[in-house]
């Protein structure tokens, strides 16, 4: 039966010509975005490489200065990609992949392409992603929004239940025979897949799966939903009609909204204002107090009457209690904003119950580690890679300045050594689990309502033949 159905469907596409013309114009683009991201992703990651050594051989060779002058020269980091992140650009454009560490401040990330992107950009850019998660879904609307409508109209699907056709079995064949097609479309990225596989590229099997099946369950689920409602309309016009609407609410008008939706019921505070509140919040006059208690409790402790007699160099020790002042500060502003950005996201991703591509894009981010959560990922383990170099940078001035009372305590080449060259791997996938299990749960939950009304589109049909 199934492979019946398979040749019907094929004969009647190509009589058609329409669905033919439409699938090579898919596959073309899918084609050009993936050759383009590519080309991009590879461009970036050589570069990528070079500035990394660059940045660290202008580090090592900075010359002598003060350990402190050191900590506001700084130094850059560099977010790591995946090999997803080529099908799936998530959240990229917008947030950056360069981040300055230096002395007292935790800075946001830099470089955000979509700064430099001109007018016409900011509508939207071609990728694999918008073209698995958006196009493809209409085109198997195009092809099989008439599936079970049209024998209903022609008179075929009576003629084939008082032959003694099944409907469930007929039913099921329509869905894998339009789901096996809309696969087909998935090929180009199976087989990126498995050359990044081949030829070594850093690669989490883990992550692909989870990229690969989700996207399957994103295929299967619009299958059902197109023959579901053939099944249940009378004419093909208007299950084309139906099925166009739910793509536009699904597709374009939903994610819209619930973004919207989620940033009014969890406000962030713009960029700007958070970074000048956490400059407002560190230096007061609490701060100064805090440093003149320190103060004074070190020489109590020590024995002594003033900071010149205490066995190491005070402006080492007062620098790192300011940086751990700083730090506090730091971690209980970043607190709230963390806070209210997951909250976001659990929201945006409860939507998903209205739109499984909701649900699918953020699964894919996800496992593109393009999404908001890896981004603060890296993020957090910089702010630890600074905290450790200002701690160094800190304990070496105290612990060597106090031989160089007569003139300032100059560092070199061998205190930068101390600082690790700064190395960073997205964790396993299976980790992070808990910032998309939402997602997971209402792309699952929509396959099984799905396949819930599948039986009364079954018995719809069955009643068509008596």
């Amino acid at each position: 039966m199934l492979i019946l159905t398979f040749k019907k469907e094929w004969i009647e596409s190509k009589r058609e010509g329409r669905t033919l013309w439409l699938s090579c114009i898919v596959l073309l683009l899918l084609g050009c975005a993936l050759l383009s991201s590519w080309h991009s992703y590879e461009q970036a990651q050589t570069e990528k490489k070079e500035v990394i050594n660059a940045e660290r051989e202008r580090w090592l060779n900075q010359g002598e200065k003060g350990p402190h002058a050191a900590a506001h020269y700084g130094t850059y980091i560099f977010k790591p990609d995946t090999p997803l992140s080529v099908l799936e650009p998530g959240l990229s454009d917008y947030q950056g992949a360069v981040l300055r560490l230096e002395a007292h401040k935790m800075n946001d990330t830099l470089f955000r392409q979509i700064q430099d992107a001109i007018q016409m950009q900011r509508f939207g850019e071609l990728n694999p992603a918008f073209i698995l998660q958006t196009l493809l879904p209409l085109l198997i609307i195009l092809m099989g929004f008439h599936s079970i409508a049209a024998e209903r109209e022609s008179g075929t699907l009576k003629q084939l239940l008082a032959n003694g056709l099944n409907p469930t079995t007929f039913f099921i064949a329509k869905v894998l025979a339009l789901t096996a097609v809309s696969l087909l479309f998935f090929a180009p990225v199976v087989l990126y897949l498995v050359y990044s596989l081949a030829s070594g590229v850093e690669f989490s099997v883990a992550r692909s799966a989870l990229f690969i099946t989700s996207y399957g369950g994103y295929i299967f689920i619009w299958a059902l939903l197109t023959l579901i409602t053939s099944s249940y309309v009378r004419t093909s016009r208007s299950a084309l009609i139906i099925l166009l609407v739910m793509w536009v609410i699904s597709c374009l008008l939903m994610p819209k909204f619930a973004i919207s939706d989620a940033t009014q019921r969890y406000p962030t505070e713009p960029s700007q204002i958070f970074q000048s509140k956490l400059e407002s919040e560190i230096y007061t006059p609490e701060r100064q107090q805090a440093i003149a208690k320190f103060k004074q409790d070190t020489l109590a402790k020590y024995g002594v009457e003033n900071v010149d007699q205490l066995p190491f160099a005070w402006s080492g020790a007062q620098l790192q209690f300011g940086e751990e002042y700083a730090n506090d500060v730091f971690d209980r502003l970043f607190s709230q904003r963390k806070t209210q950005l997951d909250a976001q996201s659990l929201h945006y991703q409860s939507a998903a119950i209205f739109s499984p591509f909701i649900a699918l894009q953020t699964i894919s981010m996800s496992a593109a580690a393009t999404d908001l959560a890896h981004h603060q990922l890296f993020t957090d383990a910089g702010e630890t890679h600074r905290r450790l170099m200002q701690s160094t940078l800190n304990g070496d001035l105290k612990d060597n300045g106090i031989k160089h009372k007569r003139k300032s305590y100059q560092g070199n080449h061998h205190l930068w050594q101390k600082i690790p060259k700064f190395s960073y791997e997205h964790p396993p996938i299976t980790q992070l689990s808990h910032y998309y299990s939402r997602a997971l749960f209402m792309l699952a939950l929509w396959i099984i309502v799905l396949i819930f009304l599948s039986y009364f589109s079954i018995k719809r049909i069955e009643r068509e033949g008596r």
